[in-house]
């Protein structure tokens, strides 16, 4: 387990739980399960853009998944619980592989993101803010 997530204190284990389903279902064929995990009222902050995205329209953004599997290492770097809003720094570096092999090279996919968690008033937890960039990789 990434040592951030083995320091997350045991009373926060329900943040720890939504972090590894988070990257489960990332790697997984039902990406469409991603958006249970997020806040209703949830803002994407996109790469290279100015303009928030909201459920929707990351819905539609992440369409592209129905047609490749994610086949990359992950790394928690830190996790903070205060009270009420946690915080997670995740990066990922890999590839996004065809479903199909239609000759079609893999993908780089490289990205580092912030996700804010916030307790929701049955207290679990959801992901209320992901903010991510797409940092240039050297090939």
């Amino acid at each position: 387990m990434a040592p951030a997530l083995a320091r997350v204190r045991e009373e926060d284990e329900a943040v720890k739980e939504l972090i590894l389903e988070a990257l489960d279902v990332i790697r997984s064929d039902d990406f469409d399960r991603y958006f249970d995990l997020f806040a209703e009222d949830a803002v994407w902050m996109m790469p290279s853009s100015f303009k928030d995205v909201h459920q929707d329209e990351a819905r539609s953004f992440y369409r592209f998944t129905s047609k490749f599997k994610f086949d990359q290492e992950t790394a928690v770097d830190e996790v903070v619980v205060s009270g009420d809003v946690a915080y997670v720094r995740v990066s990922f570096d890999g590839y996004l592989r065809p479903k199909v092999d239609d000759g079609s090279p893999p993908l780089r996919s490289v990205s580092r993101h912030i996700w804010i968690l916030r307790r929701q008033s049955d207290g679990s937890w959801k992901i209320a803010r992901d903010i991510w960039n797409t940092p240039k990789v050297s090939r």
